[in-house]
């Protein structure tokens, strides 16, 4: 496989604390990726230098095998952020999806195009005219997913998706994420709540201190979430850590 997104020796000091050192790894295109570790390990940022957001110290970030500057990386990746609300702009749903599009420059008819294909991507089909604000937890992360696919990025990430959310609307994101890897999305979640999703995923990277400590198939290395300090049920198979089988 391809990567769809490598990065090279990526390293983020601020002042005299090293929040990423050397980070390395490769996100095959089509990959559905879980990103874990410990608070404070550097998940969060390591995200935001992906995205453009944050310049590291130190290493290189490529896309579909070029090295891609922060610009690039601003267009290329999306970043769904913990708080879906930060990311609403507009007071209807298909004005918010269309946001993106209209700042890229778009013609009237792509942006359609762009929206019609991100309400029905994520089940927003009955939603387009209504407020955001009066969406559910699990339908404002779906609107918030949405926006950034009528930009049609090569990448997507996404930080902590499921906080604070019920159950109804944890099963709506990860059946929202599910359809995603299966049109072929390159993703990577971040989030501690592997027992709700990770039987979805393909691969898993496990951070500690600012290090990659742990990276493989998800099947293989996803018994070793315990040691560092990540909930699994005790006899837990691989396939019963997602919340859809409850």
């Amino acid at each position: 496989m391809e990567p769809a997104l490598q990065i090279d020796g990526l390293s983020l000091q601020i002042g005299d604390r090293m929040i990423l050192d050397h980070v390395s790894l490769t996100l095959e295109k089509g990959a559905f990726a879980a990103l874990c570790g410990r608070n404070g390990a550097g998940k969060s940022q390591l995200l935001r230098c992906i995205k453009g957001l944050r310049k590291p110290s130190a290493g290189r970030i490529s896309i579909d095998g070029s090295e891609a500057d922060a610009k690039t990386r601003m267009k290329r990746i999306a970043l769904v952020f913990q708080n879906a609300e930060m990311q609403i702009v507009s007071q209807s749903v298909e004005k918010d999806i269309a946001f993106g599009p209209e700042n890229m420059g778009l013609g009237k008819e792509e942006i359609a195009r762009r929206v019609e294909s991100a309400i029905h991507l994520m089940g927003l089909e009955g939603r387009a005219k209504q407020r955001p604000q009066t969406l559910s937890g699990g339908e404002l992360r779906k609107c918030a997913i949405a926006g950034i696919l009528a930009m049609e990025p090569d990448v997507i990430l996404l930080d902590e998706p499921f906080a604070n959310l019920d159950y109804p609307s944890t099963l709506t994101v990860i059946r929202a994420l599910d359809t995603l890897h299966e049109k072929g999305y390159s993703i990577i979640v971040v989030s501690h709540e592997a027992e709700k999703f990770l039987a979805h995923t393909d691969t898993l990277f496990i951070m500690d201190k600012g290090i990659l400590a742990e990276s493989g198939r998800s099947s293989e290395i996803f018994q070793k979430l315990p040691e560092y300090d990540i909930f699994i049920p005790d006899g837990a198979s691989f396939g019963d850590l997602t919340w859809l089988k409850r």
